[in-house]
């Protein structure tokens, strides 16, 4: 499935930039396993790569999208407003993960057909499911930035399909960047020759121990009054306090 995957020239690299699992992580640095890595699609056609990092006794799930879906051509890349091409977030960083773990770009990397338990959103629990299995990578290290996140809980509105904020919020963790195991050095720091981590030290700076509030609460549709209900007046949405670990 990876060899479809395309690397164009004079696309935009990633670059070092501060922006805006069964345990929940505070936001640091961590050094990680690689202990599932398969490949899957969204039923807009968007391929995934699904990780299972872990960090002694914690684990950390994640799906990351290296590719837009059928309506978008299935693309490793977007074009910005300017005209200039760059790789999809999420494209860059699980090549950036693979080319720091072993030394090798996801386009380079096969996979092998494995069975494994897999959450089936249809029952609740983990069944066993046939996967496509990027073997390279399992059982590689990493160092990886983990942010701790406040988010919307969200539910579909029956009358316009979309998934709107509740009100309500969760805690998540969403990895934001990764650095080589063996010295903390970025992709970017890599390529321009540079011996020092300077990158993880400013992003430890940044974000550790931080957890970013990204709740947006309930607005637009999901505040319009029903229909010969008067209107009700806003009220915020609740903050989610901080979990420990």
């Amino acid at each position: 499935m990876l060899n479809t995957l395309s690397k164009p020239k004079n696309v935009v690299d990633e670059t070092d930039t501060i922006g805006g699992g069964i345990y929940l992580l505070d936001s640091d640095i961590y050094d990680m396993t690689i202990d599932t890595a398969w490949v899957g699609k969204s039923k807009g056609g968007a391929m995934s790569v699904n990780l299972v990092l872990t960090s002694g006794s914690k684990t950390l799930r994640t799906a990351i999208y290296i590719t837009s879906g059928d309506a978008k051509g299935n693309k490793t890349t977007y074009t910005d407003k300017a005209g200039a091409e760059h790789y999809l977030p999420g494209f860059s960083q699980v090549d950036s993960m693979c080319l720091l773990a072993i030394s090798k770009s996801i386009t380079e990397l096969d996979t092998t057909k494995k069975v494994i338990k897999v959450f089936d959103p249809a029952v609740s629990k983990e069944v066993p499911t046939k996967v496509d299995m990027i073997m390279d990578l399992l059982g590689a290290t990493v160092k990886v930035g983990v942010l701790k996140q406040i988010v919307d809980k969200t539910a579909k509105n029956d009358r316009t399909g979309a998934y709107e904020p509740t009100g309500e919020t969760r805690e998540i963790n969403e990895i934001d960047k990764f650095f080589r195991s063996r010295d903390g050095l970025t992709t970017a720091e890599i390529r321009a020759g540079e011996e020092t981590a300077t990158f993880h030290t400013t992003w430890e700076t940044t974000y550790k121990g931080v957890t970013q509030n990204k709740a947006k609460g309930v607005s637009g549709a999901a505040n319009r009054p029903q229909a010969g209900m008067p209107p009700q007046a806003g009220k915020p949405a609740p903050v989610a306090s901080s979990m420990s670990n």
